[in-house]
């Protein structure tokens, strides 16, 4: 496969992250103390690493057949037991502070890790496929930065049950004046 300086600048980055991803998810593995956070986690890892290895096999020229290209299955058709609506507003909760001190993980700090580094790969991904002009390189990508999306998905979804990532609400009025805002064109 021919690559640009661009795409193979790109790749590099992208599979220079995708390393680090795999590493802290070992360690996450090792500290993790929820079997259902670390069922999430293992599932997320292997498919990293699966992943990862296909995008080495285009980087070392051996070309890939995108429909085979490792996607990811979110909720529970990912064997995920929470596949359920998000739960809305604000519950009180315990202060949290930085914890330079720290010699291990909590669970939290964890999943809040592993869904940090989700979405940055999203955007990673997203930007290096815009950045291709190679269209099965440019698919990979996309196809990537999905799975980033559906994972960062699982672990919001996890980390919302937990009431670690709550979602605020807003006002009805406020909302209702803003669906208002726009309307559709007429006549085309």
């Amino acid at each position: 496969m021919k690559m640009g300086t661009h795409e193979a600048m790109e790749m590099h980055e992208v599979l220079s992250e995708s390393i680090c991803m795999i590493d802290h998810y070992a360690m996450y593995l090792n500290q993790c103390r929820d079997p259902e956070l670390r069922r999430v986690l293992e599932r997320q890892q292997r498919h990293m690493i699966d992943s990862y290895n296909t995008k080495v096999n285009v980087m070392q020229g051996q070309g890939i057949d995108i429909s085979r290209a490792p996607r990811m299955t979110m909720g529970a058709a990912a064997g995920m037991g929470m596949n359920h609506q998000p739960d809305y507003g604000m519950q009180q909760t315990s202060p949290v502070t930085p914890r330079p001190e720290a010699r291990n993980l909590d669970d939290r700090i964890i999943a809040q890790g592993a869904l940090m580094f989700h979405k940055c790969g999203a955007v990673r991904s997203t930007n290096a496929a815009l950045e291709c002009a190679n269209p099965q390189l440019r698919n990979l990508l996309a196809t990537s930065s999905r799975s980033c999306m559906e994972m960062a998905y699982e672990i919001f979804q996890y980390m919302n049950h937990k009431g670690w990532y709550q979602v605020p609400m807003m006002p009805e009025h406020t909302l209702n004046q803003m669906q208002q805002t726009y309307q559709p064109m007429m006549g085309h």
